[in-house]
């Protein structure tokens, strides 16, 4: 039988900071909730995250360029590191801690 999984909270900041990655530029909030595959966050969790991310030196925050947004977001180093360590876990633990296996979703 095979487990399926709703997704979690480390489903969704895996997501992101994948996402964030990928795309490697300065993106505002619309842009990373219409580009973050698999996640339907309104953009007040998704600014809640993303501020957690940036105390936490996952993201860098500036006053965006264009004047419909007022910041932009792109992940640093310590970021990129940290969401290859998550996604490179083992099967059997990312089993254990509930999550999706990314790598088939060519993040």
């Amino acid at each position: 039988m095979e487990r399926k999984f709703n997704q979690t909270p480390g489903d969704t900041n895996i997501a992101i900071l994948g996402y964030l990655t990928k795309v490697g530029t300065w993106m505002n909030l619309r842009q990373i909730t219409t580009g973050t595959p698999g996640s339907d966050l309104n953009r007040d969790r998704l600014r809640s995250i993303l501020e957690s991310f940036n105390k936490k030196g996952f993201v860098e925050i500036r006053e965006s360029q264009n004047p419909k947004a007022k910041f932009e977001y792109r992940v640093t180093e310590k970021g990129k590191t940290s969401f290859l360590k998550c996604v490179n876990f083992e099967p059997d633990v990312r089993y254990i801690l509930g999550l999706r296996d990314f790598k088939d979703n060519s993040l």
